[in-house]
């Protein structure tokens, strides 16, 4: 009996230690018409009920959710966003002595607020990448 529940406890641990977990990590890639996104944001929406959103920063193309972030395992709808530089100066509001570069949108809303992506998040490691297009 003592053997047994002994190769129980091991058999528990084991599987705790192996990293079985109900959370999915994500990392990936994000281009825009071939261009690295810089600086924007990406966010996973549960596609059904329950869930909780996920994101993280996309810097110099690239994204990652670690583990203390990570969605669980499912399917999301994707929103990427990316305030990209216009290269114009504008003033500051409430503050005119001062000027911050303009940005804009270059993500089309297909991408974001209107979103048509999605993802199936597996538990463990997932590499999602996302080649998107004005078009």
């Amino acid at each position: 009996m003592t053997r047994s529940r002994t190769a129980l406890s091991a058999a528990v641990l084991a599987a705790a230690l192996s990293g079985c977990s109900s959370q999915a990590t994500v990392k990936g890639t994000v281009r825009f018409d071939g261009q690295p996104v810089e600086n924007g944001g990406i966010t996973f929406i549960p596609a059904g009920a329950g869930g909780q959103k996920a994101g993280a920063e996309i810097r110099n193309g690239t994204y990652e959710i670690p583990r203390d972030r990570a969605p669980a395992p499912g399917k999301y709808k994707v929103e990427v966003t990316w305030n990209k530089k216009t290269g114009k100066q504008v003033t500051v509001p409430g503050d005119p002595g001062n000027k911050i570069d303009e940005t804009q949108q270059a993500i089309p809303a297909k991408y974001n607020r209107e979103t048509t992506l999605t993802a199936e998040l597996t538990s463990g490691s997932n590499t999602k990448d996302f080649d998107l297009s004005s078009r």
